[in-house]
């Protein structure tokens, strides 16, 4: 294998997406929306690591150019998604008709690492093609380890961008023996798509948020924060809500998170045949984690019946800020309730009984008391913040064989 082994740190490449403030600052593009926060909660807890030296590999969608630079010790290596000197329009179009195969994106990531070279390849999530096709290449040159982020072949998208999504996803995660898994559920797919894989636990944090709803008065009933889409539930939610109606007529849903206008309108069109318009406000994307905590933690529930996650941190979110959450029994989630209840848990897709538990819960503030209460106390232990840094170095080492601690 080819590894960068002459620093005394260990050199290692995280490959991966996000947007954050800090990077948003150094291109000028405040227009740019914040995403994949726990990548960038990573680097915070990274920083001030003085073992490795990290670079840090990711789509420039900023301003779309080529742009290397160290800021706080990182290593960043900003690559741009344009196909040669078309303009981005173009560019688009060429990538969505010529490009699907992600071979050029793939080829030029490669690249960049390859001139690294590092001792290892840290690859956040394998459902991301315009990144995760980088490591294609390198599959046999540099010691993997592969973190799941999700299984987007849960998705209910039928569309041919998400075919091949799970396409790649199905590639490399047959070909890569080291995985970051942090839930039963989520290790238990990853065995089965490999059976060799090697799991390694780890945590991703969460951004914490500054305030609490302890004692805080509510002016709304509910509130659905997360990307607003069909796989998170949004529609059910909606339906759900019409028949709480008819015996909370002044029931209130805040929907708070980033949607597409097509998709909008179309939700628009299904709350107005529920007769729901005067019951839902569209609050919009927050870009700033703490403006969302600051208009959440005003809701008296959390509901969020996504049909797929891991652990979403919207629950998590939801848990440090002592708002009682009804979640769907999917993936990783029920696990929260595996010692004693935290959340309120609902069938997957079955509407009625989301309606009752949420009628039940908005009815019931010593139920919401002891779950917030619970779900308060066991959050901290959830997350454990203080062992990401050493579980990841713990991961690093026993894939190469050194002691990293």
């Amino acid at each position: 294998m080819e590894s960068g082994t002459n620093n005394k740190k260990l050199k290692v490449v995280w490959l991966c997406h996000f947007a954050n403030q800090e990077i948003k600052d150094y291109f000028n593009t405040p227009g740019v929306h914040t995403f994949a926060p726990w990548i960038s909660n990573l680097i915070g807890l990274f920083k001030s690591q003085s073992t490795i030296e990290l670079h840090i590999v990711a789509p420039n969608i900023f301003n779309y150019t080529n742009s290397n630079f160290t800021k706080n010790d990182i290593h960043y290596h900003f690559y741009s998604l344009r196909f040669f000197l078309f303009p981005q329009k173009v560019n688009t179009l060429f990538r969505l008709i010529f490009g699907s195969n992600y071979h050029y994106i793939g080829s030029k990531i490669s690249k960049i690492i390859l001139k690294i070279n590092p001792d290892i390849i840290h690859l956040h999530g394998a459902e991301n093609p315009y990144y995760s096709s980088g490591i294609i290449p390198l599959l046999k040159k540099y010691p993997i380890l592969l973190t799941i982020q999700g299984y987007v072949r849960n998705s209910s998208t039928n569309n041919r961008k998400e075919k091949k999504r799970i396409e790649m996803e199905d590639l490399i995660m047959k070909q890569i023996y080291h995985f970051g898994t942090r839930t039963k559920e989520m290790s238990e797919i990853a065995l089965s798509m490999n059976s060799k894989a090697n799991l390694h636990f780890h945590n991703y944090t969460v951004t914490i948020p500054d305030m609490i709803k302890d004692g805080r008065p509510s002016s709304y009933d509910i509130v659905f924060f997360a990307r607003v889409c069909k796989d998170k539930g949004i529609e059910d939610l909606l339906q759900a809500l019409s028949l709480v109606k008819k015996e909370k007529a002044d029931i209130s849903l805040h929907i708070i998170g980033p949607v597409s206008e097509s998709y909008k309108q179309h939700l628009k069109s299904m709350i107005k045949l529920l007769a729901i318009e005067t019951n839902v406000v569209w609050v919009g994307f927050l870009d700033d984690q703490q403006d969302i905590y600051k208009h959440a933690v005003n809701a008296e529930i959390c509901v969020l019946p996504t049909h797929h996650d891991i652990i979403p941190g919207t629950i998590v979110e939801s848990m440090y800020m002592k708002l009682p959450v009804i979640a769907y029994a999917v993936g990783g989630i029920p696990e929260l309730n595996n010692t004693e209840e935290r959340i309120i848990l609902v069938e997957k897709n079955n509407i009625p009984q989301l309606a009752e538990k949420i009628i039940l819960l908005l009815n019931n503030p010593d139920l919401r008391k002891a779950l917030s209460e619970s779900s308060f106390q066991y959050a901290p232990a959830l997350i454990g913040i203080n062992n990401i840094v050493p579980d990841i170095l713990k991961a690093y080492g026993l894939i190469l064989g050194k002691d990293l601690q």
